[in-house]
């Protein structure tokens, strides 16, 4: 019973104090209870932001009366289902470690063709759906093809593309919004509610269970992040990079095509001022912010969606408050940076770089 307190100390050394001691045990969990607590906050700090802000314009005197309500709830969800899937698409190539600005230029341009093949060819609406998605995959495949194969940045590729869209889309349209002759099966398809939810929200929801079952279930997905994490490395151990490049930007493009059609679907028409790089800017944001959120350092399927409709609530409480329109782009803008500067601290410290 008095083997410790019988034992020589050393050079009048503390008893306990050595590498091996109770204290050195000590220290040992705090350092640990740091790390979980460290761990805890990266993966939930967002979530508890979020509930935070929505408490606040909850409360707010100046938003209580309209933000909380159920109304302006469902017209958030309902509204951001196409942005939320923006979101997923131009993730899946940022997981490999490329970058497609073109998603929202593709959605305005799948939009506009998809209203225009009912209106002005009255193609079978089956067709008018399926054809811009096909269009907006191909668009993907050749921005893949040009980023894998040949080898030229993916930012400056995506970003020459968006504008060749953009009048694209411009030259389509006139510049007049499409409104006659849509659907009303398509117009069905896109409005109403489910279990008193907005429709789009439960189409976004299987978007997003697929996607996250992809990237974090089979081995297609594994060797995405496998690439975006250490692309040497990965095709030293035989992956076909360039293949897996290239079809991460055409699910991009086929996701961002699927985003469009349900523009047209949620809104009844196809204009050319819906789907341009503000929305891919807002997508951008949402998947950076996500990835400081559930799994640190990575871009996830459930940290997006959190990044979202925080984003979203952020803005729509601000503009019920009165703020100027101006403050909502400084917002998004804002959030964007600290998103990718926050993601990319977390990603180094778990890399172990400093």
């Amino acid at each position: 019973m008095s083997v410790v307190a019988d034992a020589p100390t050393g050079e009048g050394a503390p008893i306990g104090s050595g590498p091996s001691g109770p204290g050195a045990h000590g220290n040992q969990v705090r350092s640990q209870s740091r790390e979980r607590l460290l761990a805890f906050t990266e993966r939930y700090a967002l979530v508890v932001l979020f509930i935070a802000t929505f408490a606040f314009f909850s409360f707010w005197s100046k938003t209580s009366g309209t933000f909380p309500h159920a109304t302006n709830i469902k017209n958030v969800l309902g509204n951001e289902a196409v942005t939320g899937i923006l979101a997923l698409a131009i993730m899946i190539p940022l997981v490999c470690g490329e970058f497609d600005f073109s998603v929202g230029n593709i959605a305005g341009l799948t939009q506009v063709l998809c209203a225009g093949f009912m209106a002005r060819l009255g193609m079978p609406v089956v067709l008018a759906i399926l054809i811009p998605i096909g269009i907006g995959a191909f668009i993907g495949l050749a921005n893949g093809n040009t980023v894998a194969r040949i080898g030229v940045n993916s930012l400056i590729v995506t970003l020459g593309i968006s504008s060749v869209l953009l009048g694209i889309v411009e030259w389509y349209t006139g510049g007049q919004s499409i409104i006659n002759n849509i659907s009303p099966g398509l117009i069905k398809f896109g409005s109403g509610q489910w279990f008193g939810l907005p429709r789009t929200i439960f189409y976004l929801a299987i978007v997003a269970i697929v996607v996250h079952y992809m990237l974090e279930h089979t081995p297609f997905g594994r060797y995405l992040y496998s690439i975006g994490s250490n692309r040497d490395a990965a095709r030293l151990v035989g992956l076909p990079v360039q293949r897996y490049v290239l079809l991460s930007f055409m699910m991009s493009g086929a996701l961002a095509g699927i985003a469009g059609v349900l523009l047209v679907a949620y809104n009844g028409t196809g204009s050319p001022q819906v789907g341009t790089i503000l929305d891919t800017l807002q997508a951008l944001a949402a998947a950076y912010l996500g990835a400081t959120a559930i799994k640190p350092g990575r871009f996830n399927v459930l940290g997006t969606m959190i990044a979202i409709f925080f984003l979203a609530y952020t803005v729509t409480g601000l503009s019920l408050a009165g703020v100027a329109d101006w403050i909502n782009n400084v917002f998004d803008g804002g959030a964007l940076f600290l998103a990718v500067l926050v993601s990319t601290i977390i990603g180094r410290r778990r890399a172990g770089t400093g």
